[in-house]
């Protein structure tokens, strides 16, 4: 496969059978992603249509032409729980779809499964870590904004109109997770920051317009909503 045949990236790192966080990241401008790094599984997932490349093209352009010649599959034993990463690439859709639809008939990619103790330093793990990276980065923005649709109702300006939001059904599920996600937030090793999500942008909840302001320390997270016609605060 040649990188201008790739359709989807997917990019997922799990740990003991767990997906701490899962993407696919399409070239028609599609992009799906549920978690931010961390564990417990987070049971939000975020699916939208950009109608450009602004994922996509970063991140393809992550990869070297090369790596598509050949798959790499590397397993081993893992008394100590697993960790694994697995990077894959798509394409040739035989039914014309080019999204969640899409039959592909082409697919390479990285398989690593390693015991959470192991040794294991081939040079592809850095590279399995800095795509990951990248792709965490570019949607993570996007990503808060479907955090945010689901526990609070409230869609952000900056999100697509084809947006699809799949959660739990019950509001104490829908806390829980987004307390999850805060907390895989605040204390990941990458030092995310929640602050600038809310910037130049407003949200929209029965056609009201809020602004969203953000008070966040290392520790702590909270969020309210201000109409636009003077503060209307939703607790966080």
């Amino acid at each position: 496969m040649q990188l201008s045949e790739v359709g989807l990236v997917l990019i997922k790192v799990s740990a003991n059978d767990q997906d701490a966080i899962h993407m696919k990241i399409y070239r028609d401008s599609t992009v799906c992603r549920y978690g931010a790094g961390g564990l417990p599984q987070l049971g939000i997932t975020g699916m939208s249509y950009f109608g450009d490349a602004r994922f996509f093209d970063p991140i393809i352009a992550q990869v070297p032409e090369e790596l598509l010649a050949q798959p790499i599959n590397y397993e081993e034993p893992t008394p100590n729980g697993s960790l694994e990463y697995v990077v894959a690439f798509f394409g040739e859709s035989t039914n014309g779809e080019t999204d969640e639809r899409a039959e592909w008939s082409k697919s390479t990619g990285i398989r690593i499964k390693i015991d959470q103790r192991s040794g294991f330093n081939h040079p592809i793990m850095g590279f399995l870590d800095n795509l990951t990276m990248v792709a965490a980065e570019l949607t993570n923005e996007w990503y808060f904004d479907i955090m945010v649709k689901a526990q609070y109702n409230m869609s952000s300006s900056t999100l697509p109109i084809l947006t699809f939001v799949t959660q739990p059904r019950q509001q104490a599920e829908i806390e829980n997770n987004f307390g999850l996600y805060i907390n895989q937030m605040l204390t990941s090793a990458r030092r995310w920051s929640l602050a600038s999500y809310d910037q130049n942008k407003t949200y929209e909840k029965d056609d009201l317009l809020y602004r969203g302001v953000i008070e966040e320390t290392p520790e702590s997270f909270r969020m309210e909503f201000r109409a636009m016609n003077g503060p209307l605060p939703v607790e966080s």
